[in-house]
């Protein structure tokens, strides 16, 4: 590993790490648009929220946040750490923020967003960690997992062509992991879980919601009234959707005028089908978002948003449940003391842009040359538990070889974390071929970035155990 010792300065590195008994607090920060802010004709379906745990030992402390967010810009994710550093004097090394990757996480589209602003999102950060550290007390740790059948791959071939729809014969994580914080009196402070899953039952709705994730946090904070915060961290999803999206291609396709896209009939046309034969269907429907829905569209409209809405609460509540099961029946040994440490990685890959970017998926496209991508790959320790992470969205067989290569049981992998890489998607190996818009979209040239994110986490775990680190 000695090219990890060129790329990582030892600066970067969290050294005091403690062994003292744990002490754990959790809040949230409330960081919904004001209704007035809204374009007109959307609407607010539930709020939106800045989550964190801290955890310290006596010698060192951590923070896991979780924003409902679709992305987070790395300015964004520095600010707020910055802050939130200062107030609580937690190394800046041992800080994990990550956005739950709703897309219906602001007013405007995905990508486009211009509330909440990037210092509201920055200043919720500080706020909630300090908030959080405010309400340490003794804790002890627990870590679990459950099997989780609500996703699919989402990378298809088929009718001859590659395109965005429900693929049951590929990879998909159903791994729900659990990391639980527990008080003197037996009941959650918190819970870290993650699963990976695209949030994307209300993009393009003009609805403003946290979608599954914050519906899961939302029933477990629920459960535990007043006591516990739920934190969701997105897994290696970038393959990955909902199973089911039958309630969400009607309601896009009502608010984007998308023909045939709300067709309940038998025999009916897939409306990922229908798209894959438009030469960029996204392009079309983003249009369409900047014409608002008219009365004589409104109560279908609306039908739609109450169908889908139903759905995602039904994903929630199945999340958030799983997540409770694992703490009352599969978290086994919990501790009450141990290591706390974090640590990064930044790896470079060959870049290449493409050089017509009218098509959305289907085809393959002609590069260019550009500078190589940066990648950061993290890791936090918290006794014998490890939080790998990276600053994208990853594919299932990436997250599926970083755990089976590591050589611990308690990992969880989280994307998405750290403020948005220049990447795109992270692709695996296997997937190099696959002509959907993830894989021609991504500015990583292939066969480089899964050996590298396999081997940066191996070596932050090896580095963890080390004397120094502890």
């Amino acid at each position: 590993m000695a090219w990890l010792g060129a790329m990582v300065p030892e600066s970067s590195l969290a050294t005091a790490s403690g062994t003292g008994g744990f002490r754990a607090g959790a809040a949230k920060v409330d960081i919904t648009p004001p209704a007035d802010a809204l374009y007109a004709g959307d609407s607010i379906r539930d709020h939106l929220f800045v989550r964190a745990v801290v955890i310290d030992n006596a010698g060192t402390c951590m923070a896991l946040v979780s924003l409902d967010q679709a992305n987070l810009t790395k300015d964004v994710v520095s600010k707020g750490i910055e802050a939130a550093a200062a107030a609580t004097h937690c190394p800046a090394e041992n800080f994990l923020v990550s956005a739950t990757h709703t897309h219906s996480g602001g007013v405007g589209i995905l990508d486009a967003q211009t509330l909440p602003s990037h210092e509201q999102l920055a200043a919720a950060i500080a706020q909630s960690v300090e908030r959080a550290h405010a309400q340490l007390r003794p804790a002890s740790i627990g870590f679990g997992t459950a099997p989780l059948y609500l996703n699919v791959n989402r990378d298809l071939y088929e009718h001859g062509a590659w395109y965005q729809g429900p693929n049951p014969d590929g990879p998909a994580d159903k791994t729900l992991s659990v990391l639980a914080f527990i008080g003197a009196d037996d009941y959650p402070i918190a819970f870290y879980y993650s699963y990976a899953m695209h949030p994307i039952n209300f993009y393009l709705s003009g609805v403003i919601s946290g979608d599954f994730p914050g519906e899961a946090s939302r029933y477990i904070e629920q459960r535990y009234a007043g006591r516990a915060i739920a934190l969701f961290a997105q897994g290696a999803s970038g393959d990955v959707f909902p199973m089911l999206t039958g309630p969400m291609q009607k309601l896009l396709g009502r608010r984007t005028r998308t023909a045939g896209f709300d067709d309940e009939r038998f025999g009916a046309v897939e409306p990922w089908k229908l798209g894959s034969l438009m030469k960029n269907s996204n392009h079309e429907q983003v249009a369409q978002m900047k014409t608002p829905v008219s009365p004589q569209e409104r109560t279908a409209y609306e039908e739609a948003i109450a169908q889908d809405g139903a759905l995602v609460s039904a994903e929630g509540t199945l999340l958030g449940e799983s997540v409770i099961d694992v703490f009352k029946h599969g978290l086994g040994v919990t501790l009450d003391a141990g290591a706390l440490w974090g640590g990064k990685v930044t790896l470079s890959c060959p870049g290449r842009e493409r050089i017509d970017s009218t098509a959305w998926q289907g085809t393959l496209p002609d590069y260019r040359d550009v500078d190589p991508v940066k990648l950061t790959v993290g890791l936090m320790r918290l006794g014998e538990v490890y939080v790998a992470s990276i600053d994208g969205e990853i594919y299932t067989n990436i997250g599926l070889h970083v755990r089976r290569s590591a050589p611990v049981s308690k990992l969880m992998m989280v994307g998405l974390a750290g403020g948005q890489a220049n990447s795109g998607y992270i692709y695996s190996d296997d997937a190099g071929s696959h002509l959907t818009f993830q894989v021609i979209g991504s500015r990583l040239k292939p066969g480089c970035a899964e050996g590298k994110i396999v081997s940066a986490v191996r070596a932050l775990i090896d580095r963890s155990e080390t004397p120094a680190a502890r």
